[in-house]
């Protein structure tokens, strides 16, 4: 039993979640209908309208201060349930399908993408820590990666908010781009899935672009959870190199990873009753699309324009070799 001060604090934790989970659902139901209303002469998909308003409105309107909170929690905490819900659609025979070239290309991907930003860094003059939660944000998973592995590099607060907003911003642009692409790329489903999943910012970002194409965006999710199970290596590896003594910290185990996986091994079994995975899966769907939006309401133009020239333009070189390599890679080797 909760007692009256805990109770009286969650009440409090609702109502000041509230007013900007409200404000993130309408944008979310204007953008279906306007999915709906678009669909017969272009092809955007719900995710992409969102984050589009999400830009618009934080760039134009602003957002008020009493929704921040509830906005703020869209993305961080709805996503990560929104995508559990989502394992009760894998496909494990398609997964299975995909082999551990997948899985291969992730690691390689990863740490390749160290090398390059470290090479990036050094030529464009930026500090190795910045330059390290860039290729972090942009190999891992995107802004939360950056949270978690500033302090196991002891780097400045400073730059960890430069780093999430440049990355932030680019994956932005990116899910924008790839939605494009999906439309007019003669790739397979199961390849598209894979590029989004493999080369994309942060986790939200790779499912936004992985569902512009109804057949990959499952696959685009699991490649995506492969990489984001790589921070911990990762967080241990960067905490020996810049810390000299060796006892760096590490980031923790995201645990919504598994609990996807397990997901998805509970609906393989086939226990579970049709019509329950069916409104699972529609709760991932209003999740997923509420932590989009919320993401567009977090991208500041002014802000990214303010905050240093050098780092844009590392991260735009950075995302532009890293895309397109991945995309012709993807498309001679992997023939699914």
């Amino acid at each position: 039993m909760l007692s009256y001060k805990e109770e009286v604090g969650s009440m409090n934790n609702i109502k000041k979640y509230m007013p900007g989970l409200i404000f993130v659902f309408i944008i979310g139901w204007v953008s279906k209908l306007l999915n709906e209303r678009i669909s017969p002469i272009m092809q955007l998909e719900s995710l992409t309208i969102g984050i589009i308003l999400g830009m618009i409105i934080k760039n134009t309107l602003g957002i008020k201060e009493s929704f921040q909170s509830g906005v703020k929690f869209s993305l961080k905490k709805l996503l990560k349930v929104g995508i559990v819900f989502l394992g009760f659609k894998l496909n494990f025979s398609a997964i299975a399908n995909l082999g551990p070239r997948v899985l291969l290309m992730v690691v390689i991907f990863v740490f390749g993408t160290f090398i390059l930003v470290n090479l990036l860094g050094k030529a464009f003059k930026i500090d190795p820590k910045l330059a390290t939660l860039i290729g972090v944000g942009s190999s891992i998973c995107g802004a939360s990666a950056i949270v978690a592995v500033t302090p196991c590099i002891d780097a400045k607060e400073e730059d960890s908010v430069l780093a999430v907003s440049v990355i932030s911003f680019l994956g932005a642009i990116g899910v924008l781009s790839y939605s494009a692409v999906a439309v007019i790329s003669p790739m397979t489903d199961i390849q598209y899935g894979i590029w989004s999943g493999i080369s994309l910012q942060g986790v939200a970002h790779a499912l936004a672009a992985a569902f512009a194409r109804e057949g990959a965006g499952e696959i685009g999710t699991f490649v995506k959870m492969a990489r984001v199970l790589m921070l911990v290596p990762v967080s241990i590896i960067l905490g020996f190199i810049f810390n000299k003594s060796g006892t760096g910290k590490r980031a923790s185990f995201p645990m919504y990873v598994l609990y996807f996986i397990m997901a998805g091994i509970l609906a393989s079994t086939g226990i579970l009753p049709e019509i329950l995975i069916q409104f699972f899966t529609e709760l991932s769907s209003w999740f997923i699309l509420i932590a989009m939006i919320a993401m567009g309401l977090m991208v500041d133009f002014k802000d990214i324009k303010d905050k240093g020239i050098k780092v844009i333009l590392l991260g735009c070189v950075l995302f532009s070799v890293l895309s397109v390599s991945t995309y012709f890679i993807i498309l001679r080797f992997f023939l699914y």
